[in-house]
């Protein structure tokens, strides 16, 4: 076998063996043994007596874990951390549990409705707009800078998750202000979008702003393999869609603002603020 077909059995294996490494994880998120280690490396025999379950099965659990890089596996036989656990501990920054958690429990079915979803278009198991993404480190002061110098939103618009985030961002929000800000349209599907960002429009003055907060899609997709993978994740599930630049254009268009620009956040993998306006008649 040539080294090119080596690296794609390669691929492939591993690609076939994620869903025991999903289903592996989430036991051992569920029985807290990532918070456990996180401090210093424990036995499989602690460590069962701790969560309370059976020590041969958790062993064999903690082997498999260990075999992957998500446990160390030390030389006196102890289980310890990694970076991949530690961001899997309760505490951890970022939403990585939370998406693990959903994926092996609630998403798991769901996934199987994908070839209906291609076949149809649509969701098999229709959903409301889900909660939307986190947003990346750096994204407030992407905003903060694409603003200027007004100091709060006027109207936000978006996803409940983004509105809190973005009242948070700036602490409160001050009517009259000629800008509006959103984030968590991607989670919407059009029609639900447009209705978002139709709001904005009506509370915006003639010359106001609009910024959005959005992962948008590139139009080569494999510039962030992770977003179009994040865009089959919200088709199966019925959680909305990603769009490209051109797809927020048209969007924001659609609804009578007028698209201004896009400007990356940096360091995230297609993350961006988008500027639309309204016109002054």
């Amino acid at each position: 076998m040539g080294g090119r077909e080596r690296g794609a059995a390669g691929w492939l294996e591993r690609t076939l063996a994620a869903p025991a490494l999903v289903q592996a994880m989430a036991v051992a998120a569920r029985l807290g043994i990532f918070d456990l280690v996180r401090d210093q490396p424990k036995s499989a025999l602690l460590l069962a007596s701790t969560a309370g379950v059976h020590p041969e099965a958790l062993t064999r659990l903690l082997r498999a874990l260990a075999a992957e890089g998500v446990l160390d596996f030390g030389e006196d036989g102890r289980y310890g951390a990694t970076p991949v656990a530690g961001l899997l501990c309760r505490q951890a920054p970022g939403d990585y549990l939370e998406r693990l958690l959903a994926l092996a429990n609630r998403e798991w079915e769901a996934w199987g409705g994908l070839l209906e979803a291609v076949e149809t278009g649509r969701p098999s198991v229709p959903r409301a707009g889900g909660e939307g993404f986190a947003p990346p480190p750096g994204a407030a002061e992407a905003l903060r800078r694409a603003a200027g110098d007004v100091p709060a939103p006027g109207c936000i618009i978006g996803s409940p998750a983004a509105r809190a985030w973005l009242e948070r961002t700036w602490r409160a929000a001050s009517p009259g202000v000629p800008l509006a800000a959103g984030g968590g349209l991607s989670c919407l599907a059009d029609a639900e979008a447009a209705a978002e960002v139709a709001a904005a429009h009506a509370a915006l003055p003639p010359g106001g702003r609009l910024l959005l907060l959005e992962p948008v899609l590139p139009a080569d997709p494999r510039a962030a393999p992770g977003l179009a993978l994040r865009d089959l994740e919200l088709l199966a599930l019925g959680r909305g869609r990603l769009r490209g630049l051109e797809e927020w254009r048209k969007l924001l268009e659609r609804t009578g603002l007028r698209f201004d620009g896009a400007a990356p956040v940096k360091g995230t993998g297609g993350w961006m603020v988008l500027t639309a306006s309204r016109g002054l008649v």
